[in-house]
């Protein structure tokens, strides 16, 4: 498998507190004139009226400041309604500075006069502790009364309380019904995590065409992170046939919603022609995007193109300045290959200690270019004291993978000794491994042994 070609990563469902925008302006608008024409005086009407008027004129010129002022007058009226949005204008700082503690005032408001939005907001507000001290209790019975009516958020808030086993005990079969429920109430977050939930086969039987049906059922309602999950699956094959065009095409929809990892994506069929013509340069663009944003892969890609100079000219000093943002992010691979840039000295002031570190880091990851690297350093002592034992370990551990080098150094330092004791038997066994997988120098040292008698005939 190469750097371009992975399987799509688990994911446990983590609730993560969304708190949507007003639904249309016009619904709002209905529901307050209907009770004040019932029940209130006509000049609190033609109030209310007008502020709804700006709302709705606010709402569709993007003027957040306006809109919170409108929603401010009939919030204090007591507009439950006016309340509950107002709390998530202060929760996002939309119009205003952002503050949760107000978020949290306004939404017990609307909350206690039995709006059920605004219980679910209250529910995510205690499930994370903002605006109020962290209570699992107090989130379970928000989103429960919530859910109780219907509401998606609050069902799909229940579900994952229930999965995570916060404020209810860990059920993943509650945690199902209450996600499928909210997904028939419109909730398309709901709808995600169902399809990464069948695809990881955690708390239910593992089932990809099952975990492709949730998912393309919120990549359809426009969910960013659905759309690249679904493009990955068309590549690999996952519930579907492979199919590149419509990996493609996903990766698109993703990308051009400003997903990070759509646009990782889409660079990575680019730059293997797959789904689309393949584009180095347009590769390049679309890692930028994604590595920009903080996508580990993304940055070890765009440095690999500098140093290649495939789609940009190549820049040594770039290339070692992408692996290193990729690397301090545990990115293995661009760990080792920092390593090489310090031991040769390309694009960095050279360095056998820093290769050093970077080699063990990538190695305790099972890298096998850090495992060879750190193996030699311990072998020949560079960038730290010569040490035959640590150089042993880590080229035994790279020759697990049948790695000619790692054989071929293994007979080499068993051949001249640990701490000056050869051991000849070893160094023997390990040369002709090296030599059945083509290795000429490993070949050259059984002759030599052979004419030094140091080869134990029982060996060959």
């Amino acid at each position: 498998m190469s750097d371009y070609e992975w399987p799509p990563k688990s994911q446990t469902p983590v609730f993560s507190p969304r708190v949507p925008r007003p639904g249309p302006t016009l619904c709002l608008a209905l529901v307050v004139l209907a009770g004040f024409l019932l029940f209130g005086p006509v000049r609190s009407y033609y109030v209310q009226w007008s502020a709804i008027r700006k709302i709705q004129a606010a709402a569709l010129a993007g003027d957040y400041a306006e809109e919170f002022r409108q929603l401010s007058l009939l919030a204090k009226m007591g507009n439950r309604d006016a309340q509950g949005y107002l709390g998530a204008m202060y929760w996002r700082g939309e119009g205003t500075a952002q503050n949760d503690e107000q978020a949290v005032f306004w939404w017990r408001k609307s909350a206690d006069g039995g709006n059920a939005e605004a219980q679910a907001a209250l529910g995510q507000a205690y499930s994370v502790g903002r605006g109020v001290p962290k209570d699992d209790q107090l989130a379970a019975s928000w989103a429960k009364k919530a859910a109780d009516k219907g509401n998606a958020n609050g069902e799909y808030q229940l579900g994952t309380l229930y999965w995570q086993g916060q404020g209810v005990i860990k059920s993943s079969e509650q945690a199902v019904y209450w996600w499928r429920k909210a997904v028939d109430a419109g909730s398309v977050d709901a709808a995600y995590i169902l399809g990464q939930v069948y695809f990881d086969g955690v708390g239910v039987e593992k089932d990809d065409k099952t975990g492709v049906m949730w998912i393309r059922r919120a990549a359809d309602k426009g969910h960013s992170e659905a759309a690249y999950v679904l493009s990955k699956a068309y590549k690999f094959g996952l519930g579907v046939d492979k199919d590149s065009q419509l990996a493609a095409t996903w990766a698109r929809k993703a990308a051009d919603q400003g997903n990070a990892d759509g646009q990782y994506m889409l660079g990575v069929l680019y730059h293997l022609g797959e789904g689309v013509a393949q584009d180095e340069r347009l590769a390049v663009q679309w890692w930028m995007k994604a590595a920009t944003s903080g996508v580990y892969q993304a940055q070890s890609a765009i440095a690999n193109a500098y140093a290649t100079g495939k789609g940009v000219a190549r820049n040594d000093v770039q290339a070692a300045s992408w692996w290193l943002k990729a690397a301090n992010q545990g990115d293995a691979a661009a760990q080792s290959n920092l390593g090489v840039a310090y031991s040769k000295g390309i694009g960095v002031v050279q360095s056998d200690a820093t290769a050093l570190q970077w080699w063990l880091k990538a190695a305790k990851q099972g890298n096998l270019t850090g495992q060879l690297g750190i193996a030699y350093a311990y072998a020949n002592g560079r960038g730290t004291a010569r040490d035959g034992k640590a150089a042993e370990f880590w080229w035994l551990e790279a020759a697990k993978t049948g790695n000619v080098d790692a054989e071929f150094g293994l007979g080499t330092l068993y051949y001249f000794g640990i701490d000056g004791r050869p051991n000849y038997p070893e160094a023997a066994k390990w040369f002709l491994k090296a030599a059945e997988h083509g290795n000429a120098q490993a070949k050259t040292y059984i002759e030599m042994m052979k004419q030094n008698g140091q080869l134990d005939s029982k060996t060959l």
